[in-house]
């Protein structure tokens, strides 16, 4: 630098002569195109598989009461399940909050389609006196739960009753050393069980028999109880039979009278009693019974009857004779046409109006049948599919109960899981499935027959569905991509949902997308998508030249009709950033630092472009812009702030 020469204000030439001689050295350009960065964002593809919302599962009634219960029995009501929602639910689970409340007649687990209702039974049974309260819900595969059903049950008292077929027996005349039995019903009328702890019998000649104490009579069971009059000695006689239980009023009496009668004969019967046990209404049983003169007289017996339902005797026509040491036989026999427990007598009564008399007592038993539910509605199953119900049969009586056919008749009606013939105890309760699996559209109506030895037989359960035809639909949403500018050698992605919109399942065997830079990110291999199913593909567009372009994405299916995307979007060149490099010969005379000033006309109008002074030989300018020529110097200044005069003009034109 000329410091001199710069003070005294010498001409131009001079000035680059003086920089020529000790300033800078020529200037050397470098123009570099530099790189643009590629941006841009990636879509995210979301679940198309909609959670069950409580909504779409509901039990009816909202609520079930159950007043006046007796403890220890079960009593059961109706409720109905339906899927009030677009899509099939798998119901895995009943769930009670309460044990007192049960559920049967659902197979666990089962799938209701859209619309389609189940009906199953809620019983209410408690051991305690009092109010139960409990909320019952349908569980499902998803987590999620139906509308709940508010449950309460009251039981009262735990007594139980008694109840006897009579509270007198009369015997009128015996001989003095014969005997004379009758018998009484004891019936358990509650509903929980009866215990009988003594039998107590007073009066001369009394005595009971028939079983043994204590003994235990089940809800509505009975037994009989045989009481006996042996007079040992002529003249009238009364006493009672006490009979001590649990029920309500703890002793229950029954009064006897009798009067014993000396003869030379002696009028008899063996045995005293006849038990016929249980049997089955509608069958006939006999045992043999030996009337017995044991005395040294004739004896002319005037009349031979029977009592009680069912009973007969035959063998002897009155009147008839019966020489001393000599015995007849009777046949009593037992021919019920109804349940229930009979207590009868066979009394044989001589012209001397005496009598014999001996107890008949028997059981009558009877298969019963409850079907549940007494009819099944399918709704509407789609052709090719199967909807199942379950079918409960009980034998609700006293005998057992033999089931030798179940048929279903009805355009797609069949049963399964009933292997006839088959026997159910009393009490005890068996179930079977119905299918409705429709193979054309339209209303099915039909019947399921239950042929047994049950009274009403055969029991019936009317069924109806409706056959719906198969579709196969999808549609996707949106309809059509468009992806904008995207810069060359970048990628932005979006969503499409491919949605189940027939009856049917759908199975998809890939989907692909055409067009230059458009490509499948994610959800295109194949699956089978369930009716309101969906799924979701990720569509990207990633393109490598400039300009607009367009495509179509294309799923691959059974579905009837075509199911595609549009597609657009512009490639956009990647932005290029220019720099101006410079450098230059260092200064020959002390320099602190070095200044670049810059204009867009050659010769003036120089602006100096560095922000802060540079310490080197070389600055790049990056503040440029493409087609544009700019004019560069440089100066250089020395330690007391003196800057030279401009170097040489050196061109540069950007690209």
């Amino acid at each position: 630098m000329v410091r001199g020469e710069a003070a005294s204000g010498s001409t131009k030439s001079a000035a680059q002569r003086g920089v020529r001689k000790r300033g800078l050295g020529a200037l050397l350009l470098l123009t570099m195109a530099g790189t643009g960065i590629l941006s841009g964002c990636a879509g995210l593809a979301n679940s198309a598989n909609p959670n069950l919302t409580p909504n779409d599962l509901q039990i009816t009634p909202a609520a079930l009461t159950f007043p006046n219960v007796n403890v220890g029995q079960q009593v059961a009501q109706t409720a109905t399940l339906t899927n009030t929602g677009s899509q099939p639910v798998r119901v895995t689970q009943l769930s009670s909050s309460s044990a007192e409340f049960s559920t049967s007649g659902l197979s666990m687990p089962f799938t209701l389609a859209p619309g389609q209702s189940a009906q199953f039974r809620v019983a209410f049974k408690t051991s305690t006196v009092g109010s139960v309260s409990g909320e019952l819900t349908a569980m499902t595969s998803k987590g999620g739960g139906s509308t709940k059903v508010r449950l309460k049950g009251n039981a009262g008292s735990t007594a139980s009753q008694l109840s006897l077929s009579t509270t007198s027996l009369r015997y009128g005349n015996v001989l003095v050393n014969g005997t004379s039995t009758q018998a009484v019903t004891l019936k358990n009328s509650g509903s929980s069980d009866l215990t009988i702890s003594q039998v107590a019998v007073s009066g001369a000649g009394f005595s009971a028999s028939g079983f043994a104490v204590p003994a235990t009579i089940p809800a509505g069971q009975s037994v009989a109880l045989q009481v006996t009059y042996a007079p040992t000695a002529a003249g009238a006689s009364s006493g009672s039979v006490a009979i001590t239980s649990n029920a309500q009023g703890s002793i229950s009496t029954v009064s006897l009278s009798g009067t014993g009668m000396n003869a030379n004969y002696s009028m008899s019967l063996t045995p005293g009693s006849v038990s016929f046990g249980n049997l089955n209404v509608g069958s006939s049983s006999t045992q043999n019974v030996q009337l017995a003169n044991t005395g040294n007289s004739s004896v002319t017996v005037s009349q031979v009857a029977a009592s009680g339902a069912g009973v007969s005797v035959s063998g002897v026509t009155a009147p008839v004779t019966i020489a001393p040491a000599q015995s007849v036989p009777l046949t009593v026999r037992f021919s019920p046409t109804a349940g229930g427990a009979v207590a009868g007598s066979v009394t044989v009564t001589n012209s001397e109006g005496i009598n014999a008399v001996a107890a008949v007592t028997g059981t009558a038993v009877q298969a019963g049948l409850s079907v549940t539910p007494s009819s099944a509605s399918f709704g509407s199953v789609v052709t090719g599919n199967t909807n199942s119900q379950t079918i409960q049969l009980k034998n609700s009586g006293t005998a057992s109960l033999t089931v030798s056919q179940v048929t279903a008749t009805g355009p797609g009606f069949s049963v399964s899981g009933a292997s006839v013939p088959f026997t159910l105890a009393p009490g005890a309760a068996s179930t079977f499935n119905v299918q409705y699996a429709p193979t054309s559209a339209g209303a099915a109506t039909g019947s399921v027959t239950i042929v047994s030895d049950a009274p009403n037989s055969p029991a019936a359960v009317s069924l109806n569905g409706t056959g719906a035809a198969a579709t196969h639909t999808l549609s996707v949403n949106p309809g059509s991509l468009s992806f904008g500018s995207v810069t060359d050698g970048s990628s932005s992605s979006q969503s499409v949902s491919v949605t189940n919109t027939g009856n049917s399942n759908v199975s998809i065997t890939g989907v692909s997308a055409t067009g230059s830079g458009f490509s499948i990110a994610s959800g295109g291999g194949a699956l089978t998508l369930t009716p309101n199913q969906s799924t979701s593909v990720s569509v990207q567009f990633a393109p490598t030249v400039a300009g607009p372009t367009s495509g179509t994405v294309n799923v691959a299916s059974n579905a009837t009709g075509p199911a595609s995307v549009t597609l657009n979007g512009t490639g956009v060149a990647p932005q290029v950033n220019h720099t101006v490099a410079l450098n230059w010969g260092a200064s020959s005379s002390s320099v602190a630092s070095y200044n670049v000033y810059r204009s867009s006309v050659s010769g003036s109008s120089y602006a100096k472009v560095n922000s802060s002074p540079i310490g080197g030989v070389s600055y790049t300018d990056s503040n440029v812009q493409s087609g544009q020529t700019y004019y560069y110097v440089a100066t250089s200044v020395d330690a007391s702030g003196i800057e030279s005069v401009y170097s040489n003009e050196v061109p540069a034109t950007v690209p």
